[in-house]
């Protein structure tokens, strides 16, 4: 049932759907005994403590939880200060300069000089950097580095807690890679180890004494991510959680992108843990969703506002690992209509199917098995999607030894088309951790990397028979092929993600077909982007945009597209895994962080994001032209603020092919804007200086803070835009 779809619903509205949910919810999905979380005289109560608006969305979620989980401390700003010597696994106990105030942080002792000069790995001066408050979310270290990208080095991070008594508290905490910790000089924490980010790794005890406490952290970094996250506050129950996120979110919308597109989490039983895998929605519309625990679930009620009273039906389980699921509609034997839901385990495409009609699956099948598993933990199977006739694409990682990615048994790092009757085709090699599969307008199939060896930034790449992605370790399951041959060209990707403006872990492919059904009067469902692509990231919590074009000038047999990458929608309450279309044309975000960390709040859910039927003032498109770009909005521009070069500016980038994990940006230059031309009150057509093209593809970032719409005078949502150009084009697109 659907209470209201208005994102400004009045308060009182509000109230009464939360008071109309509260006593069922509450009990269906089992807050603790005592003080309940609801609705009572016109308020909300979080665990008995009534919702107050204060200044701030901090300040009210603060004074909820310290009423709920009385506390005698307070944490203070965070600094951190880069970079220190750790050349090798082995080297964490190295002692680097801020170690030498130790003896300092004794309770109430005067802790380090934070604006004390020390000597960094290079030899540089470097100081203490103030970061403000970082507990309970991902902290990328990678951000304070120079060039943004660092291996082989440590970082050290330092607060004060203030304590009005003796206090015990009890927080979590983990690091990509290694970890030291310390309180008042006294190391709790030494874990010298490659590895990727746990927030939940470490449970460590801290006796803060009355007065000044000082805390001290050593990050090392080998390759890959650069993390750290410490969680200080006990969790609140599910219900109570989202019942104060609700209130939060309409008193303090996360972002300015809540206007547009709001956000509907679906409220999860305590009992089942919602790791998502795999997503898609049955031919009735409600959701199915595969987690990496081996389950599969059917939702109900998910289209509610809010979700806080959905039923979950357990469709499967014992799988291994379900990274993606579909759903298709198929005759039985007595040619009645089924709905078969088919799954990629590490090991196999799975045929399920409920048939006496309980939404249970009674018959697991095989479909097709037509790859290897070697047991490393890295050898995930993503999948399946279909392509327009109707055959199944699945994508196989690479497995993981050392810093460099391995690819022991068949197809591994390999794009496979699965025909109907289960039979495999092998399309084309390179792949490293293709997390996301999908297929464009024109029926051409694409998938997304992962950054990593010989990846330098996250990418979408078209699947094409033959080609080669670039990671050679698959190269010797390629017919003909021999370990002393040179390895093919690249096939070059059509969009680089910037890392981490736009990502850092990208996941999914979704496109707003021209088909899909109409949520709203003017005969759309998520607003003005069909024909373009949704993406998420597993790390940031984003979904980004993509708008997609076709070289005109490739040469006889290239399949070159090429196109930009525009933010969407951020503060999603975990990391994006997967994306599905609702039956009204919402979008459906599957979460996990799955041990690889992401910023939310959760470790895993199920959200909705519904358009609101007001229109953001973006970039609509970004497509080439000879002489630069052709920009169209989603609403009629200020002609002055348009045609003047002042309002842009641009600067291009490419990333080095190598077997290191990632890429800085390289040969950076900033472009000359020449020229800003009106074609259209929704058209601007950029000449720009210094195109580049060829190579790994060059980024083209274009920043468009000046520009104003016509009506109101906004500025753009969001100013940027970043368009990979590998070939400029010889004639103007016919989009």
């Amino acid at each position: 049932m659907r209470f209201f779809s208005n994102t400004h619903a009045p308060r009182a509205a509000t109230v009464a759907v939360l008071a109309c949910l509260a006593a069922g919810a509450a009990a269906q999905h089992g807050a603790p005994a005592g003080p309940q979380s609801f609705v009572r005289d016109g308020k909300v109560h979080i665990l008995g403590v009534p919702y107050e608006k204060l200044e701030t969305r901090r300040e009210t979620e603060d004074r909820i939880l310290r009423a709920v989980f009385p506390t005698k401390i307070t944490w203070g700003d965070w600094y951190v200060v880069t970079p220190f010597q750790f050349d090798k696994p082995g080297q964490l106990a190295l002692k680097g300069p801020p170690e030498e105030s130790l003896a300092k942080m004794a309770v109430n002792g005067p802790g380090p000089d934070l604006a004390a000069p020390m000597k960094s790995k290079d030899g540089t001066d470097v100081t203490w950097k103030k970061i403000g408050s970082i507990t309970d979310s991902k902290l990328d270290l990678n951000q304070y580095q120079q060039g943004g990208f660092a291996q082989w080095m440590a970082s050290y991070l330092y607060t004060q807690v203030v304590a009005e008594d003796d206090f015990t508290a009890h927080v979590t905490m983990g690091s990509d890679d290694g970890l030291r910790f310390w309180v008042n000089g006294k190391l709790l924490v030494d874990a010298d180890e490659q590895r990727g980010l746990d927030p939940e790794n470490h449970k460590v005890r801290i006796d803060f004494k009355k007065g000044v406490n000082h805390v001290l952290a050593k990050v090392s970094q080998g390759p890959a991510n650069f993390d750290f996250q410490i969680n200080t506050r006990r969790p609140l129950d599910p219900y109570s959680q989202a019942l104060l996120d609700y209130a939060l979110e309409l008193d303090f919308p996360s972002t300015a992108e809540a206007e547009y597109y709001k956000v509907s989490t679906i409220l999860l039983p305590n009992d089942v843990v919602m790791e998502v895998g795999g997503l898609d929605v049955l031919p009735d519309g409600r959701p199915i969703v595969s987690t990496r625990r081996g389950d599969i679930y059917i939702v109900d009620g998910a289209y509610d506002m809010p979700a806080f009273s959905c039923r979950f039906t357990k469709f499967a389980q014992g799988l291994h690992e379900p990274l993606g699921l579909t759903v298709r509609t198929e005759k039985d034997a007595a040619g009645k209509d089924i709905a078969a839901v088919y799954c990629v385990q590490r090991g196999e495409l799975t045929r399920l199917v409920d048939v006496d009609g309980d939404w249970i699956a009674d018959e697991y099948r095989t479909f097709s098995d037509g790859w290897g598993v070697s047991g490393n933990y890295h050898e995930f199977a993503f999948g399946p999607k279909l392509d327009m006739d109707g055959n199944f694409w699945v994508t196989l990682n690479i497995g993981f030894c050392g810093s460099l990615g391995k690819s022991r048994v068949p197809w591994r790092g390999w794009a496979l088309k699965i025909d109907p009757a289960g039979q495999v085709t092998p399309v084309c090699s390179g792949l490293r951790s293709p997390n996301g599969i999908g297929c464009f307008t024109d029926g051409q199939m694409f998938y997304l990397d992962n950054q990593g060896d010989y990846v330098g930034t996250n990418r979408l790449q078209p699947l094409v028979m033959g080609g080669f992605m670039g990671h050679p370790s698959s190269l010797h399951w390629r017919e003909g092929h021999k370990e002393t041959d040179p390895a093919p060209p690249v096939q070059p990707a059509a969009v680089w993600f910037p890392y981490p403006e736009t990502g850092q872990s990208v996941a999914d492919f979704l496109l707003y077909a021209a088909n899909m059904p109409a949520g709203h009067p003017d005969g759309t469902s998520f607003g003005p982007f069909a024909g373009q692509v949704f993406v998420g990231d597993q790390t940031l919590c984003y979904v980004n945009r993509v708008c997609l074009e076709k070289v005109t000038n490739a040469k006889p047999g290239e399949v070159i597209y090429q196109g930009a990458v525009f933010p969407f929608r951020q503060g999603l309450q975990c990391g994006v895994n997967r994306l599905a279309w609702g039956k009204d044309g919402s979008m459906f975000v599957g979460q996990t962080d799955r041990g690889w960390g992401s910023i939310g709040r959760q470790r895993y859910g199920l959200e909705r994001i519904v358009w609101t039927g007001k229109v953001p003032f973006e970039i609509h498109t970004m497509t080439a032209t000879p002489e630069g770009f052709e920009l169209t909005f989603t609403a009629d521009v200020d002609p002055d603020s348009a045609a003047s070069t002042a309002s842009y500016e641009m600067e291009s980038y490419t990333y080095e092919y190598h077997a290191d994990y990632g890429s800085k940006e390289m040969e950076t230059r900033r472009l000359t804007i020449a020229k800003a031309e009106l074609k259209g009150p929704r058209t601007v057509r950029l000449r720009v200086d210094g195109l580049r093209d060829g190579g790994m593809g060059y980024v083209h970032e274009l920043t468009a803070a000046g520009v104003k719409s016509k009506d109101d005078g906004r500025t753009l949502l969001h100013t940027r835009a970043y368009y990979t150009l590998q070939r400029i084009p010889t004639q103007l697109s016919s989009r």
